[in-house]
């Protein structure tokens, strides 16, 4: 529109955009100007603190724009981020034929979803990537949402925290063009046996699989096994619940036994969901300990070893229990790991099991990895460096909340293994735990001993490479760089 019409107001607040507001209702002339430059648009993004319309705006442009809708008539791609409940319902007039890609997300209230899903299969047929994020854990159960989902024939990605039907799964579970599937699974479902009665290909293209759960159930695993895709690379489980052992082991032997199994590299497993973990670390809400079948160790986690390729690990859980053993099993295993995370949901003060001596595995086993997230119990005497040193790779070591005694032992042991130059110690601060006062106090101490390791790290290795570069200048070797 012309430029008399609008003005940018700048927010005195650096927390909140600036707001572009309309001055004057826009005339006959006005409109034709912005519906031909509408029809250029194909991507509108509303996120962030960027320059955006202000409410009035949205309400004159959404309700009183003359011609039929929708607002953008060829837009392809939404990106629609809004808190504020008066503006994020205007994104509903966003919705067009043409829309290829749709991601909602932050919204004031999850209530606020359903005009937006309910209409997807009319207003957006050709829609292919679906993106839906929810303001609680689980957003609300819609069977009209449900049934729209059921229509769109062209999704390749889904990404929803909404539980959905057992019509809806059916359709995803056999839908050719789906390679990324991230969604919450009801409990009260029977989609494993209608998938055994369809007589079809299950997840025949997929790639990526994420399922969030309240509670592990057992048909869960029955769905693992009727994936007939061999391109399944990564896999993530969440559940509000820790599942017991045998039972997650059941599930990760469906997993590698699949037709994508040495395909696999990348698993996470998360219990509780990701999305509770604050307000748990806010309660000091611990899960019940006192149960040793929900325990996961060497056991239960065994079919993990069966996957040669594996490059990403991510294990979050409060009856995580690893020790040495179990990182030297892994570690021989699993060579090509690149990232591995086995970690509480937040640091409550446990003792690792697992040693200084315990990560030489993954130092002389796994050249790759570059990130390493474990609690240690560095308080206990290490084996000498002598003779024993192997260069790693190693970027960033997450030690959260792993006590210390002697910081200069340390740093020597680990400089002998950890040479990047870029290598960072990342220590949970006081305040980054439950609320125990003991253990907001041992988190300050030790947090202070591993900066020092972090310095001294860089200090010994420095010491080391010119150790190695006067002996190799005595003993007459040199480098073939000299010659030139």
């Amino acid at each position: 529109m012309p430029p008399d019409v609008w003005v940018e107001e700048l927010s005195d607040d650096t927390d909140s955009r600036s707001a572009i507001v309309i001055t004057r209702p826009p005339d006959l002339g006005d409109w034709k100007r912005f519906v031909a430059n509408a029809e250029h648009v194909t991507s509108f993004r509303r996120f962030g603190l960027a320059p955006d319309l202000d409410d009035d705006a949205y309400c004159t442009l959404c309700l009183y724009r003359p011609g039929p809708p929708p607002f953008l008539p060829n837009i392809q791609e939404l990106v629609w981020e809004e808190p504020d409940a008066d503006v994020f319902e205007y994104g509903y007039h966003l919705l067009g034929p043409k829309l290829k890609t749709l991601h909602i997300g932050q919204p004031p209230s999850d209530s606020l979803l359903s005009p937006f899903l309910r209409s997807l299969h009319l207003k957006c047929p050709q829609l292919r990537h679906l993106s839906v994020q929810c303001r609680s854990a689980v957003g609300p159960v819609d069977p009209v949402a449900s049934r729209a989902i059921a229509q769109l024939q062209h999704l390749e990605t889904i990404d929803l925290a909404l539980p959905l039907y057992d019509d809806a799964l059916l359709h995803l579970a056999t839908l050719r063009s789906l390679t990324v599937a991230k969604l919450f699974i009801p409990r009260s479902t029977a989609i494993h046996e209608r998938l055994l009665e369809a007589n079809t290909p299950v997840f025949p293209s997929l790639t990526v699989l994420h399922m969030s759960v309240i509670r592990y159930e057992p048909f869960i695993t029955s769905i693992v096994n009727l994936i007939s895709s061999t391109q399944l690379f990564e896999v993530q489980l969440c559940a509000a619940h820790d599942p017991p052992g045998a039972t997650l082991r059941e599930f990760l032997s469906a997993l590698t036994n699949s037709p994508s199994g040495d395909a696999l590299s990348s698993i996470h497993l998360s219990f509780p969901l990701p999305s509770s973990i604050p307000l748990m670390r806010s309660l000091n809400a611990l899960p019940p300990l006192d149960h040793p079948e929900c325990t996961l160790n060497l056991t239960s986690l065994e079919p993990l070893f069966a996957c040669p390729e594996l490059t990403e690990l991510d294990i979050t859980s409060f009856f995580l229990r690893v020790d040495d053993e179990f990182v030297r099993t892994l570690a021989a295993a699993c060579p090509r790991l690149q990232s591995l995370r086995l970690v509480p949901p937040y640091n409550a003060g446990r003792l690792s099991e697992v040693t200084l001596d315990g990560l030489l595995p993954l130092f002389r086993l796994c050249p790759d990895l570059t990130d390493l997230a474990l609690p240690l119990n560095a308080t206990l005497p290490m084996s000498s460096v002598a003779g024993g040193i192997h260069d790693s790779q190693l970027v960033t070591l997450d030690v959260g909340d792993s006590p210390i005694r002697f910081p200069d032992e340390v740093a020597a042991f680990l400089s002998a293994h950890c040479t990047h130059p870029d290598l960072e110690i990342v220590a949970a601060r006081a305040l980054e735990g439950d609320n125990s006062s003991d253990h907001i106090r041992s988190r300050e101490l030790h947090s202070v001993m591993w900066d020092q390791v972090g310095r001294l790290i860089k200090l010994f290795a420095r010491v080391r490479s010119q150790e190695r570069d006067h002996w190799m200048t005595r003993s007459g070797i040199h480098s073939p760089l000299d010659d030139t």
